[in-house]
Protein backbone atom coordinates (compact mmCIF):
# COMPACT_ATOMS: atom_id res chain seq x y z
CA UNK A 1 0.00 0.00 0.00
CA UNK A 2 0.83 3.22 -1.38
CA UNK A 3 1.55 6.29 2.08
CA UNK A 4 -0.94 8.16 0.56
CA UNK A 5 -3.40 5.15 1.46
CA UNK A 6 -2.19 4.25 4.82
CA UNK A 7 -2.51 8.30 5.92
CA UNK A 8 -5.87 8.06 4.05
CA UNK A 9 -7.37 4.87 6.22
CA UNK A 10 -5.82 6.95 9.67
CA UNK A 11 -7.56 10.05 8.96
CA UNK A 12 -10.73 8.23 8.45
CA UNK A 13 -10.41 6.45 11.51
CA UNK A 14 -9.79 9.48 13.51
CA UNK A 15 -12.94 10.93 12.62
CA UNK A 16 -14.69 8.27 12.84
CA UNK A 17 -13.43 7.97 16.48
CA UNK A 18 -14.36 11.57 17.25
CA UNK A 19 -17.53 11.51 15.84
CA UNK A 20 -18.48 8.35 18.32
CA UNK A 21 -17.09 9.91 21.00
CA UNK A 22 -18.84 13.58 20.17
CA UNK A 23 -21.69 11.82 20.06
CA UNK A 24 -22.21 9.80 22.94
CA UNK A 25 -20.84 12.28 24.84
CA UNK A 26 -23.68 14.75 23.66
CA UNK A 27 -26.22 12.79 24.30
CA UNK A 28 -28.76 13.57 26.74
CA UNK A 29 -28.60 11.26 30.02
CA UNK A 30 -31.04 10.70 32.21
CA UNK A 31 -30.93 10.20 36.41
CA UNK A 32 -32.73 7.33 37.81
CA UNK A 33 -35.20 8.42 39.97
CA UNK A 34 -34.19 5.66 42.39
CA UNK A 35 -30.62 7.41 42.90
CA UNK A 36 -32.48 10.74 43.30
CA UNK A 37 -34.58 9.56 45.95
CA UNK A 38 -32.28 7.41 47.79
CA UNK A 39 -29.48 10.09 47.87
CA UNK A 40 -31.18 13.35 47.57
CA UNK A 41 -28.70 15.72 49.19
CA UNK A 42 -26.43 14.83 46.55
CA UNK A 43 -28.52 16.53 44.26
CA UNK A 44 -30.23 19.22 45.98
CA UNK A 45 -29.65 22.19 44.27
CA UNK A 46 -28.27 20.68 40.97
CA UNK A 47 -29.89 19.90 37.52
CA UNK A 48 -30.46 16.94 37.03
CA UNK A 49 -32.90 15.24 33.68
CA UNK A 50 -35.02 12.68 34.43
CA UNK A 51 -37.02 10.72 31.71
CA UNK A 52 -40.59 8.52 32.58
CA UNK A 53 -44.02 7.93 31.69
CA UNK A 54 -46.36 10.67 33.41
CA UNK A 55 -48.75 8.82 36.07
CA UNK A 56 -50.91 11.22 37.67
CA UNK A 57 -51.14 15.24 37.69
CA UNK A 58 -52.59 17.89 39.72
CA UNK A 59 -53.31 21.40 39.21
CA UNK A 60 -55.09 23.49 42.15
CA UNK A 61 -56.00 26.71 39.95
CA UNK A 62 -53.03 27.76 38.15
CA UNK A 63 -51.57 28.56 40.89
CA UNK A 64 -49.47 25.40 42.10
CA UNK A 65 -49.53 22.35 38.87
CA UNK A 66 -47.79 19.41 39.43
CA UNK A 67 -47.28 15.70 38.01
CA UNK A 68 -45.75 12.50 38.84
CA UNK A 69 -42.54 10.75 36.47
CA UNK A 70 -42.05 7.14 37.18
CA UNK A 71 -39.06 5.16 35.63
CA UNK A 72 -38.46 1.87 36.16
CA UNK A 73 -36.76 2.81 39.63
CA UNK A 74 -39.21 5.03 41.03
CA UNK A 75 -41.48 7.82 40.99
CA UNK A 76 -40.59 11.33 41.70
CA UNK A 77 -43.28 14.65 41.49
CA UNK A 78 -41.89 17.51 39.42
CA UNK A 79 -43.58 21.38 40.24
CA UNK A 80 -44.33 23.13 36.90
CA UNK A 81 -45.67 26.63 36.00
CA UNK A 82 -46.18 25.37 32.24
CA UNK A 83 -49.03 22.66 30.56
CA UNK A 84 -49.43 19.91 32.60
CA UNK A 85 -48.27 16.88 30.35
CA UNK A 86 -50.76 13.83 29.09
CA UNK A 87 -51.05 10.85 31.62
CA UNK A 88 -49.14 7.64 30.10
CA UNK A 89 -47.06 10.13 28.04
CA UNK A 90 -43.38 9.62 28.47
CA UNK A 91 -41.35 12.97 28.61
CA UNK A 92 -38.08 14.06 29.19
CA UNK A 93 -38.04 16.69 32.46
CA UNK A 94 -34.82 18.87 33.17
CA UNK A 95 -34.85 20.42 36.90
CA UNK A 96 -33.43 21.28 39.70
CA UNK A 97 -33.71 19.53 42.84
CA UNK A 98 -34.80 22.40 45.70
CA UNK A 99 -35.86 20.99 49.21
CA UNK A 100 -35.04 17.64 50.57
CA UNK A 101 -36.79 17.00 53.62
CA UNK A 102 -38.66 14.34 56.13
CA UNK A 103 -42.10 14.35 57.76
CA UNK A 104 -41.95 11.21 60.12
CA UNK A 105 -40.65 8.46 58.67
CA UNK A 106 -41.48 10.37 55.17
CA UNK A 107 -38.69 11.90 52.56
CA UNK A 108 -40.05 14.38 50.62
CA UNK A 109 -38.21 15.71 47.82
CA UNK A 110 -38.78 19.03 45.63
CA UNK A 111 -38.53 18.98 41.65
CA UNK A 112 -38.67 22.16 40.10
CA UNK A 113 -38.86 21.76 36.68
CA UNK A 114 -37.53 23.95 34.02
CA UNK A 115 -38.07 22.43 30.69
CA UNK A 116 -40.20 19.34 29.63
CA UNK A 117 -39.75 17.18 26.64
CA UNK A 118 -42.74 15.03 25.54
CA UNK A 119 -41.83 12.30 23.27
CA UNK A 120 -42.84 11.16 20.22
CA UNK A 121 -44.99 8.30 19.94
CA UNK A 122 -46.37 8.65 23.41
CA UNK A 123 -48.87 6.04 24.62
CA UNK A 124 -51.60 8.61 25.95
CA UNK A 125 -51.36 10.68 22.57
Amino acid sequence: MSRNVIIAIVVVMIIAIGGGAWYYSSRVRHAEIEKILSNPREYEGKVVTIEGEVTDRTAFFVVVKFFKVKDKTGEITVVTRRTLPAIKSVVRVKGRIDEVFAVGDQKFVVFIEESIDEKAGNKGS
